[in-house]
């Protein structure tokens, strides 16, 4: 099993105060990017069932990692197609975003969304009806590498990776994948299996996040929702 990097153990308690919760992101963002270990400039962030708070995670990260300004220039892309949450989080317009740019020829900058000045966000655009053509599309390499030459970071939410096939789909591109999992519900079974299916498809878990039962919005993410 992998590493577990920065257990979000009483990040998960609402007596907490916001300032501890970005605390536990930004050593979360040291341990995944800063420890030695390594990784890759992108990111996938997905969790092994649904409802375990990948999408918070992948937020908080982003945040963190690119704030106080003059910090590292991040991408944050929501590419799960199945429930998009991060543009709630941000209160960001859900499109035009990841569908546009696969699908309609849109050129990434023109869906960049400006969050700080040195986070952009990528919403998942308007999927309906077209999920195999954004899944599937040829031009999703060529999108994530150019993130990754604009960018010192990339993160990309995407969909359970035990519910659908989205997470092993985008492994073939992006490797390096943060696994999340709440640490009272989530069987060990299931974090297995969610592990081996990204490896079967090429990817690679570089540390595992153990969420807890409820889990408070950052003070930073809080300020924007």
């Amino acid at each position: 099993m992998a590493e577990t990097i920065a257990p979000m153990e009483g990040a998960g308690r609402a007596s907490l105060r916001a300032g501890q919760t970005d605390e536990v992101f930004r050593r979360l963002w040291a341990s995944l990017f800063y420890s030695g270990r390594p990784v890759g400039k992108s990111v996938m962030v997905c969790a092994a069932d649904e409802g375990e708070g990948a999408s918070t995670i992948a937020c908080g990260l982003a945040l963190a990692g690119s704030t106080p300004a003059g910090s590292a220039r991040v991408a944050l892309v929501d590419f799960n197609l199945r429930g998009p949450t991060v543009h709630r989080l941000l209160r960001a317009p859900q499109a035009p975003g990841v569908s546009e740019i696969l699908v309609q020829g849109l050129a990434p900058e023109s869906a960049a969304q400006r969050v700080n000045t040195s986070l952009d966000f990528y919403a998942v655009g308007n999927p309906t009806g077209r999920l195999p053509e954004v899944l599937r599309n040829d031009k999703l390499s060529e999108f994530l590498s150019t993130l990754a030459d604009g960018y010192d970071h990339v993160l990309v939410d995407v969909a359970a990776v035990n519910h659908y096939p989205d997470a092993q789909v985008l492994a073939g591109v992006v490797k390096d994948v943060l696994l999340v999992a709440y640490t009272d519900r989530t069987p060990r079974e299931a974090v297995a299996q969610a592990k081996k299916r990204l490896e079967s498809s090429g990817g690679r878990v570089v540390g595992l996040v153990l969420n807890m039962r409820t889990y408070p919005i950052p003070g930073f993410l809080y300020r924007r929702v």
